[in-house]
């Protein structure tokens, strides 16, 4: 078999011809492209993408395809179908037998089941779907759920969503990739669970928050690449009870309202600012949980102030969540200090550090010049070492001149004896005394 060939191919645009974008769900929804749909859970999301999905099945959607009823696709609901599912879609008035659940069959000799679809994998089984049904809209709630990869990498998520989003080109359908707001607080273009690439691999992205204050909710248009309305609804939840063979059940229903001076950003930043909300101290104290975790993870209790960022944003915090959530660690507490050997910062879990004790207060009088001879407290900074004993100096003691020899230091605040040539970190007091002071 040959090896594949690659040759350029160059398009002028004067070729192409010039059309209008097409809408599922008119300025909102577009055609032939995904949509991303992202809130806390218990936002309403859900409730409203079904009811939107209700609409096009009896062809009442405002869009192109009003008055043409098309079918509908779910795969992976955080809820069952019988009990939820099922009833939701009733209360929103759909066309059921345009409702289609969809999952894989595997059948063997000892074992035969179910399964969810998976992407990339499963692209050629969605295809035969959208073809048996013609459907016009794809649901995955939750899309992170249902991709094979690392839902916080770039690439895996292109790569698992990307064959999606050229089935809805090919098919001119709306697929629609649910999602959750990652803790912390941030801007609602950064909120979004996982990689940036969720929203920047789409042409819409929709955001979901209730008002606490007012019980109201709000969806905010975040990004449209095909219309300049970036405008906010309102929408609310009614309980409707739906008659089954087994007994009344429950559920919401989403009733789609008119245009709000609100904003998602607005609600989130109010958020922000009542620090004593019962969400966002949940925030904080997951990213605190995240930090300690993180460096407890670690054999010295320490690692670089870069690397724990970076993993917290992988995991949904923003920089700032978990700066501030080093700031509001206090027991055990978690240093910020420069590294003793290379650039950079590192963050230490101070009570790492076993067998340390109070350190004595130090009168005003006597600040100017430190005793030669303290306990070692909790404050004491672990400095690293490479092949040589490790030594521990006090973190908020400023050494004294080194005498001429670069070896001898005048003082040692650990050894009483006179001889400390053998000492690493007296040594080191020494040599550098600016890395040796707080």
């Amino acid at each position: 078999m040959s090896e594949p060939t690659n040759s350029l191919v160059l398009t002028p645009a004067s070729t192409i011809t010039p059309r209008r974008q097409r809408w599922v769900w008119q300025n909102l929804m577009p055609a032939g492209t995904a949509t991303t749909c992202a809130g806390k859970g218990g936002e309403g999301k859900t409730t409203l993408v079904i009811s939107v999905a209700a609409k096009l099945t009896r062809g009442t959607l405002e869009g192109d395809y009003y008055g043409k009823p098309s079918a509908v696709i779910i795969v992976g609901p955080e809820d069952d179908w019988g009990p939820v599912m099922v009833p939701r879609f009733i209360a929103a008035g759909a066309d059921l037998d345009k409702v289609f659940q969809v999952a894989i069959r595997t059948v063997s000799e000892n074992w035969e089941g179910e399964r969810e679809l998976r992407f990339p994998v499963d692209t050629l089984m969605m295809e035969q779907a959208i073809q048996q049904t013609g459907a016009k809209m794809i649901v995955l709630d939750p899309a992170p759920a249902l991709m094979q990869g690392d839902m916080n990498k770039v690439q895996d998520v292109r790569q698992a969503m990307g064959p999606l989003i050229a089935l809805a080109q090919k098919y001119d359908l709306a697929l629609v990739l649910i999602n959750h707001f990652a803790k912390g607080q941030s801007s609602v273009s950064s909120k979004l669970s996982g990689s940036h690439a969720w929203r920047d691999a789409v042409r819409s992205f929709l955001a979901f928050a209730k008002d606490e204050d007012s019980g109201e909710r709000v969806m905010t248009v975040d990004k449209n690449n095909y219309a300049t309305d970036l405008g906010s609804y309102s929408f609310e939840i009614v309980s409707e009870d739906v008659e089954t063979p087994d007994g009344t059940v429950s559920v919401g229903r989403a009733i789609f309202g008119g245009p709000t001076d609100t904003t998602v950003g607005q609600i989130l930043a109010r958020q922000a600012v009542g620090g004593d909300d019962e969400g966002e101290q949940e925030d904080r104290n997951a990213a605190q949980e995240f930090v300690l975790d993180f460096l407890k993870g670690r054999d010295d209790g320490e690692a670089p102030a870069g690397d724990v960022i970076k993993a917290g944003r992988a995991a949904g915090f923003s920089d700032n969540d978990m700066k501030n959530a080093r700031k509001r660690c206090r027991e055990p507490k978690i240093a910020s200090r420069k590294a003793a050997f290379g650039a950079g910062w590192v963050w230490a879990v101070e009570d790492s550090l076993e067998g340390v004790t109070e350190p004595p207060k130090v009168s005003k009088e006597s600040k100017e010049s430190p005793p030669t001879d303290m306990t070692p407290s909790r404050h004491l900074r672990t400095v690293p070492t490479q092949g040589v004993t490790q030594g521990v100096i006090p973190a908020n003691l400023t050494p004294s001149t080194p005498s001429s020899d670069p070896l001898t230091p005048s003082t040692c605040p650990l050894h009483k004896e006179e001889d400390v040539h053998g000492c690493y970190t007296c040594n080191q007091i020494a040599q550098r005394p600016d890395l040796f002071t707080a």
